[in-house]
């Protein structure tokens, strides 16, 4: 299967924006607005990483963006359509995704249940369909464990193997929630590169708590807290973070070695000495 360049280069960026929202305002039932009066614009070929506290409304914002929600005023438009015409085109990764360890998967199969977002349909896979996952395996550096069960990988080929049925249907876009969730530090740098290889060719839209190391790869910060504000990555400050979260939190120094980990709320980032706390792990 033959894939499409950066959209830069096929003139998709002189297209839609990926993904535009207009005033749009979300609210549980029962519960208090989620997201108010959000307006968002995130243009085709770039690399944004959705952040925020726990409960701002992260996961619901790439819920809306991907048709699984619908707003209760304001519009949403991805790709030029709404997000349900557009849900062919995206290849999604949720936040978490549970498979039974009996359950006799190889990773191949669990990649072709990826193409049936490309209008396959169900009934048997044909040889394309084969053809399209094996390709999606060799971009996640995972083809040569295309036999292997699904029970027998490490937690970050696991998630290697859920990006590539994400890109078994041959989006547009990919959208992911916290793609690094509980990985180790070392792969979480390989999740990012490659993540960042992907965007040579993809819009890539992604919720995120690591500010450190997205900060590497990512063009666009989309803070969200109730509201949402868009920035360049460069251009996110230590008081912008502090401003977001509304309470404190660790801004971390990170040179820590494998293995180390710290909570959600402690956010890596360069900082100064006149950060609110600078750390670096025991022995670093």
């Amino acid at each position: 299967m033959t894939r499409t360049a950066r959209g830069a280069e096929t003139g998709l960026a002189d297209a839609a924006p990926a993904v535009e929202m207009r005033n749009v305002s979300f609210r549980y039932a029962n519960g208090p607005e989620a997201l108010s009066g959000v307006s968002v614009s995130i243009r085709m070929g770039d690399f944004a990483c959705v952040i925020g506290p726990n409960g701002g409304g992260k996961t619901t914002l790439l819920k809306l963006m991907l048709g699984l929600l619908r707003p209760a005023s304001g519009e949403v438009r991805v790709l030029g359509m709404s997000p349900t015409e557009a849900q062919r085109h995206i290849g999604y990764m949720p936040q978490q995704s549970h498979f039974d360890p009996q359950f006799p998967a190889r990773v191949i199969d669990v990649v072709l249940m990826g193409r049936l977002g490309a209008g396959v349909g169900f009934g048997p896979f044909r040889a394309a369909d084969r053809r399209a996952a094996l390709d999606a395996l060799n971009e996640v550096g995972m083809a040569d464990l295309a036999a292997r069960p699904l029970s027998g990988l490490s937690g970050g080929q696991r998630r290697r193997v859920l990006i590539a049925r994400a890109l078994a249907c041959d989006p547009k876009a990919l959208m992911l929630d916290e793609p690094t969730a509980n990985l180790d530090i070392p792969s979480e740098e390989q999740m990012y590169a490659l993540l960042a290889r992907l965007n040579e060719r993809l819009t890539v839209i992604m919720v995120s708590h690591d500010l450190g190391f997205v900060s590497k790869y990512v063009r666009t910060a989309v803070c969200v807290n109730r509201n949402v504000h868009v920035h360049a990555m460069g251009d996110l400050s230590r008081e912008e973070i502090f401003r977001l979260y509304g309470r404190e939190i660790r801004l971390v120094e990170h040179s820590a070695g494998p293995g180390h980990r710290h909570g959600p709320d402690c956010h890596h980032l360069p900082v100064g000495e006149d950060a609110a706390h600078s750390h670096k792990a025991p022995g670093s």
